[in-house]
């Protein structure tokens, strides 16, 4: 006898129902289609907590500008770690979404990835010296593309702009 899978008990359940449990069922999926996966949700509607916009930036970044991600080290040096980590993980992301319109899973990747230009703006001469420094950790990293200006209208400013996506 054949068992149904809609009456048999899930195999994985997902407790929210934001962006983290629907990329985790995504994956699931892909990699044992055969898994009966629920998906719980307390509140009325679908990533309306952390997921929602109020709550989250709704961006996917590849942690080009987040300065809090690259501290500067007791020696004076660039830890850029961190932000080498979440570029990574960005990345797979991003071969996800991409797998995902090779499959025909996602039909219009332009209806929710935007491109969408980045920058990180500091002043004084401390907060300039260590974005100078920054730059210069980031940029001789090849998973980096970033372009560094400056104004001479303002005090010492220094901004970074770079790419990066909205998930609209």
């Amino acid at each position: 006898m054949i068992e149904n899978r809609a009456t048999r008990e899930p195999d994985v359940i997902l407790v929210g129902a934001g962006i983290m449990s629907a990329t985790l069922g995504v994956f699931l999926k892909e990699l044992e289609p055969t898994l009966n996966i629920s998906m719980v949700e307390t509140l009325d509607g679908a990533a309306l907590e952390s997921s929602d916009a109020w709550n989250n930036a709704g961006t996917g970044h590849a942690a080009n500008c987040e300065l809090n991600y690259t501290p500067e080290r007791n020696d004076g040096s660039i830890d850029i770690s961190k932000a080498l980590d979440v570029n990574v993980e960005f990345d797979l992301s991003r071969q996800l979404w991409s797998y995902l319109v090779t499959k025909g899973a996602i039909a219009d990747p332009q209806s929710f990835i935007h491109p969408v230009p980045h920058m990180s703006f500091v002043h004084g001469p401390e907060n300039v010296a260590f974005l100078k420094k920054r730059f210069a950790a980031m940029s001789a990293h090849h998973l980096r593309e970033l372009d560094m200006s400056g104004h001479a209208r303002t005090r010492n400013p220094c901004f970074v702009p770079i790419p990066s996506a909205c998930l609209a």
